[in-house]
């Protein structure tokens, strides 16, 4: 695999810590109760990118710690491993690879159907010629 070069590194990392300062403000600027959702939705940035982010997952597991549950309206979805974009783009190539395995057993399938028919015909004419 080629390294990344440079240019791009700084630009990622320069993205990053710009959505890092945002969310921050916005957990300093969201009311109670305070989650995850409220704190992406403010900071414009992505629960996923919240949750991955040690240092902020802990602020805000923190602050929700301090201020008490927070409603059901307002909590949280339980955080699923299939919100992942690689886990989503992996279902998808494994959903392609099923449908195309599917069609390659139908046609193998016509195929063995037409060879037992060829099959059946053989015998019959080797039984009829056998019988002669």
């Amino acid at each position: 695999m080629t390294p990344m070069p440079e240019h791009l590194r700084q630009a990622t990392r320069a993205r990053t810590e710009e959505a890092e300062k945002r969310a921050r403000a916005a957990l300093a600027k969201t009311g109670k109760p305070i989650s995850f959702t409220a704190v992406a939705r403010k900071g414009g940035v992505s629960t996923d990118f919240l949750y991955w982010s040690p240092e902020l997952r802990t602020r805000i597991e923190r602050h929700r710690a301090k201020s008490g549950p927070v409603p059901a309206a307002t909590a949280d979805p339980p955080v699923a491993p299939s919100t992942s974009a690689s886990v989503r783009a992996l279902s998808a190539r494994l959903t392609r690879q099923q449908e195309t395995h599917r069609e390659e057993v139908a046609r193998l399938r016509q195929a063995l159907e037409i060879a037992q028919g060829e099959n059946l015909d053989l015998r019959r004419r080797l039984a009829r010629y056998e019988a002669d």
